[in-house]
């Protein structure tokens, strides 16, 4: 049976997905996503576990979105292999995310180019087309942790995510190289939605946060609102969005 859902509301907190994987570990929610049928940007940051047991098919998707006769409408693996207008269309690369370390990825599109490109923390790594005059479906079921077979369902255990998402969010604009980049050097607990007009923000931070939270995914705190905590730092360039970022988060002592 499905465990009841509950909402953590912290939208400084990590999504944690157990690495005892089920297809009972899920996010769910139900985003209008109208604005992003000519234009779209997910980002996230991802910190995929390593797993001592499991399927040697297993291929975790950290984010699925299926609408009414699709269930691939937007889907990405750790992988780095995304769907995008189903599995017809995908578009993967070669790099490797690391386990157990936190990684930005971002996937962006547009209708008039028909462009879709992969980055991986600030850095395009891939990109190719999708049929030109397809547009995004609104009104699906956005799901983290699982892919889709029917909308809100059809999980399967060797496609569940183990590790932690944080930050996740969906645009209705396509980001520019340039953009993305700075998302990334602007750390892993910039607020992005503070970076582009509101009307832009399809899904933010906050709104998975409000979602149903399904089985044993946990909320940490990633205490990002502190001027002495900075191990999320750690080896990042200092840079202006960087240093705007602590003026706007943090109270010193």
């Amino acid at each position: 049976a499905v465990t009841e859902a509950y909402k953590p509301m912290y939208r400084t907190h990590t999504a944690i997905f157990p690495r005892a994987v089920s297809i009972y570990n899920y996010i769910q929610l139900h985003p209008d996503m109208s604005r992003a049928s000519d234009a779209l940007t997910v980002c996230s940051w991802i910190k995929p576990y390593a797993l001592t047991q499991k399927d040697p098919n297993y291929e975790p998707y950290w984010l699925s979105y299926a609408v009414p006769g699709e269930q691939n409408e937007i889907t990405m693996t750790e992988k780095i292999e995304m769907w995008l207008f189903g599995t017809g269309n995908s578009l993967s690369t070669s790099e490797i995310i690391p386990l157990n370390e936190w990684t930005h990825l971002c996937q962006t599109w547009d209708a008039l180019s028909s462009l879709k490109t992969i980055y991986i923390n600030g850095t395009k790594v891939e990109s190719g087309t999708t049929p030109f005059g397809r547009k995004l479906i609104p009104k699906g079921t956005l799901v983290l942790g699982q892919e889709q077979t029917h909308m809100g369902g059809g999980f399967y255990t060797g496609n569940s995510y183990a590790g932690e998402l944080f930050g996740t969010h969906i645009l209705s604009v396509a980001l520019s190289k340039e953009e993305v980049a700075r998302i990334y050097r602007a750390g892993l607990c910039f607020d992005v939605t503070q970076s582009v007009y509101s009307e832009d923000v399809e899904v933010s931070w906050g709104d998975i946060m409000g979602a149903d939270w399904y089985g044993n995914v946990a909320a940490e705190p990633m205490e990002c609102d502190a001027w002495d905590n900075l191990r999320a730092f750690v080896g990042q360039e200092i840079t202006d969005e960087f240093i705007d970022y602590l003026k706007l988060h943090s109270t010193p002592k």
